[in-house]
């Protein structure tokens, strides 16, 4: 009796594998972009915990030390929206990030954080 083979054919080995490596390539491209925006939120969690009481200018000054610590280079201390309202302290920031993939594709992110601290 013949038993029928099978598997996966070369041919679709090679569709697969063109696939998966344009799905790492992407993939190693944002992920920086994603990873730096994390920075960015917990940065500005800290300085937002930090800086209650404290003017403007020392908020923007405390996130530039993090940023410089960070290797934070998407924002920069003049991009920080500052707020009190309500007794609360609230620090957010919104860009925008162009990731080049291949030639002439790219990748737009829109990212925005913000956090809000309560006076003490």
């Amino acid at each position: 009796m013949l038993k029928k083979q099978s598997g996966i054919s070369f041919v679709g080995f090679i569709i697969i594998a063109i696939f998966v490596a344009l799905a790492a390539v992407l993939a190693f491209k944002v992920v920086p972009a994603y990873l730096e925006f994390f920075t960015i939120k917990k940065a500005i969690n800290s300085v937002a915990r930090d800086g209650v009481g404290k003017a403007p200018d020392e908020i923007r000054g405390s996130f530039a030390r993090h940023a410089e610590i960070e290797y934070i280079k998407a924002v920069n201390p003049q991009d920080l929206v500052i707020n009190n309202s309500g007794g609360a302290l609230v620090v957010s920031v919104s860009y925008e990030q162009v990731v080049p993939v291949v030639a002439n594709v790219s990748l737009l992110f829109s990212f925005e954080a913000s956090s809000k601290a309560k006076g003490e």
